[in-house]
């Protein structure tokens, strides 16, 4: 049986605000943290899926200029309160995290993407120590670098908008292209089950809400709004766990009542078994209390289809076979030892006729020798 085991929606929160500081001043900056898409189970990648790979370098380069532009107003302040002598280490940090960034240009699949957010994620943390050790040594005034900051982010406003639009435009992309992926496997998966004559009703209404969320993920992403866009998601996480549960339960069904049959059916042919034998006479107490047993798993083997819990079920098998295996012995035992009797009672009555027959040779054998009369 075709299993597919989806996992829910992603959460796409890719742009998470959060902040650096530098002594007690905040500089509100982007958090650099791309999250993963949802893997889907049908043969696409989404480590490499070309409209992914794209909206993640789209973001790799909106926030690389824009923390590039507050590192720069940063450096700035830092070089006019030091005379250039305490610029180093931060122009330093800028060129090792803006070559990281352009890194990204070439890259072709998520997790190195990932891995490169993760080394500029270290850089920053680097640059906002420096930066802070620098403004306690030359005494420097944290509301005159705020606006040295603002000031060099404001310079480069233009370029670092064009890129947070080039930005939402890949990723509604690439996240509209997830939803239509992910719904195929789900009507794939309501298909399969459907041509077995499975009722899927259940999970169909559930796919339903979820395809009828598609408008709002699209306003969310063509707004840019974050909040929105956090609501869909969380709504589409919420059903798609209950999709895929949904199906889970309706491929268990089928499957419980078909070995439920054949534990039924086995059960009885096993107990018809015990009842020709004890018909011949033949002791079977053994091979009853063993098919007691047997009898006694049908409670955990329902509860295990119940349950979903192929765990469970695999260790009811184990007991099963294990029990069938001691029957099937026992059974051959009485059957043998029948056998047995038997060809030891036919030896006695082969005895008993040769010894008649001797019998009869020498009482003819007496009759000819008198004239036929012994008496």
């Amino acid at each position: 049986m075709n299993t597919h085991v989806q996992p829910p929606e992603r959460r796409d929160n890719m742009k998470n605000q959060g902040t650096i500081l530098i002594g007690t001043i905040i500089l509100c900056m982007i958090v650099l943290c791309v999250s993963a898409v949802s893997a889907a189970d049908s043969g696409q990648s989404w480590n490499d899926n070309p409209e992914h790979i794209t909206a993640m370098k789209a973001y790799v380069a909106y926030v690389g200029e824009d923390y590039q532009a507050m590192m720069n107003g940063a450096i700035s302040y830092v070089g006019t309160i030091s005379g250039s002598a305490g610029t180093g280490d931060l122009t330093g940090a800028e060129q090792q995290f803006t070559a990281t960034a352009t890194s990204v240009g070439s890259m072709t699949t998520s997790d190195a993407i990932e891995a490169a957010l993760s080394q500029m994620k270290g850089e920053v943390a680097t640059f906002h120590t420096d930066a802070s050790n620098d403004l306690k040594t030359y005494n420097g005034s944290e509301s005159a670098l705020h606006t040295s900051v603002n000031a060099s982010v404001t310079a480069d406003q233009a370029t670092i908008d064009n890129l947070d639009t080039a930005w939402w435009t890949a990723r509604e992309t690439s996240r509209l292209d997830e939803f239509t992926h992910n719904d195929a496997i789900r009507n794939g998966a309501l298909s399969n089950l459907t041509a077995k004559n499975i009722d899927v009703s259940q999970a169909q209404g559930i796919e339903t809400q979820i395809s009828g969320l598609q408008p709002s993920l699209k306003s969310a992403l063509d707004a840019r709004d974050e909040n929105a866009l956090s609501s869909v998601n969380d709504q589409l996480g919420t059903f798609g766990k209950q999709f895929w549960e949904a199906i889970s339960g309706d491929m268990w069904q089928p499957r419980e009542t078909t070995r439920l049959a054949e534990f039924d059916n086995r059960t009885t042919n096993l107990q018809d078994q015990l009842t020709n034998l004890t018909a011949r006479g033949i002791d079977v107490t053994q091979a009853q209390a063993i098919l007691t047993q047997i009898v006694a798993e049908r409670a955990p083997l329902k509860a295990a289809f119940d349950n979903h819990d192929q765990q469970v079920l695999n260790t009811v098998d184990s007991q099963l076979t294990a029990l069938y295996q001691q029957f099937r012995t026992t059974v051959q035992g009485y059957r043998q030892a029948a056998i047995t009797t038997r060809k030891v009672e036919n030896a006695g009555n082969t005895t008993r006729n040769a010894s008649f027959r001797q019998a009869q040779v020498r009482y003819n054998a007496r009759t000819a020798a008198t004239g036929g009369n012994t008496s």
